[in-house]
């Protein structure tokens, strides 16, 4: 089976996600394929995208992947944004900014993974509408 158009929109869009978050390095490779270097709190692993996949299979391993090294890297699926606890002092507007600007970065890599899990629930029914279609 061969790869569809909506699928290879779904992994562009979750590349460009990836790519659009700040510590995520892309490449593109001699060979055809890309590379991104996702670093994160210190820790650092590289993602190889192939492009648009051919099969429903290896684009469902690439997905797998990705969601393993946010995994290793400690950005965990649908947690909950908890700040540092306030003290009795008044925050100063540094400390605001600061405190707002984490949070947008949590629910960016938040929205990247709802973004993997839709791409990947897409798949499975076009591989299943494409199983009906040769059964039927």
């Amino acid at each position: 089976m061969s790869g569809s158009a909506t699928q290879n929109q779904w992994l562009e869009k979750v590349v460009e996600q990836l790519r659009s978050r700040e510590g995520v390095a892309y490449e593109d490779l001699k060979d055809g394929r890309a590379v991104l270097k996702i670093s994160y709190e210190g820790q650092s692993r590289d993602v190889y995208i192939t492009g648009s996949a051919n099969d429903f299979r290896a684009q469902k391993t690439q997905y797998g992947q990705i969601r393993k090294i946010l995994t290793e890297l400690g950005i965990k699926e649908g947690q909950a944004f908890v700040a540092a606890k306030r003290s009795r002092k008044p925050m100063s507007p540094e400390m605001l900014a600061a405190r707002a600007k984490r949070q947008k970065e949590f629910d960016a890599w938040q929205y990247v993974w709802r973004t993997i899990r839709a791409a990947e629930k897409s798949l499975d029914v076009e591989f299943e509408i494409a199983q009906m279609l040769d059964y039927y």
